[in-house]
């Protein structure tokens, strides 16, 4: 007769179980680590893009675009009060030359393959707009903040990333 005993069978499930028990502690670290670095990817597009629609104000010194941009209309690229700005994206809202605090994810120049609405909430306030990873434990601990520019002599920030909660 071929085939397997009981002892063999219990001996094969035991072996499993013991490599499950070690495995699935490692395997939820990693999916951890994947949405703090997939965190720290988006910090650094959403700090890129702020820097690049500063630059083109600044640049450009408020004189009006003469092409419309991807959408039609024309930025006025003011760097004091509200205005607009050109980028590869469409007109993005500008306070004193830097983008608007919004939650729309264009006029901070972040697309919605960038960030996965699966993946990611925005939840704007008061000039500040707060990034989090919605498949997170704790969605306020894994997030980071930008908060527009309150005056013509003062530059936006975006604040470092918080990864206690992802």
């Amino acid at each position: 007769m071929k085939g397997i005993t009981l002892i063999e069978l219990s001996v094969a499930l035991s072996i499993l179980a013991i490599l499950a028990a070690v495995m699935l502690p490692r395997i939820a670290e990693l999916q951890r680590a994947v949405r703090v670095g997939e965190l720290r990817y988006l910090h650094g597009i959403v700090s890129t893009r702020v820097t690049l629609v500063n630059i083109a104000a600044k640049l450009r010194a408020g004189a009006p675009d003469a092409r419309a941009c991807a959408g039609g209309a024309t930025a006025d690229n003011q760097i004091k009060g509200t205005g607009t700005v050109c980028s590869e994206h469409g007109l993005v809202a500008t306070l004193h030359g830097y983008p608007v605090a919004s939650q729309t994810l264009g006029n901070l120049g972040v697309s919605a393959a960038e960030m996965p609405a699966d993946r990611y909430r925005v939840r704007a306030h008061d000039g500040r707009a707060v990034f989090m990873r919605a498949d997170a434990k704790e969605p306020e601990a894994c997030s980071f903040t930008y908060s527009q520019a309150l005056d013509a002599t003062t530059a936006a920030a975006i604040s470092v990333p918080v990864v206690s909660g992802c």
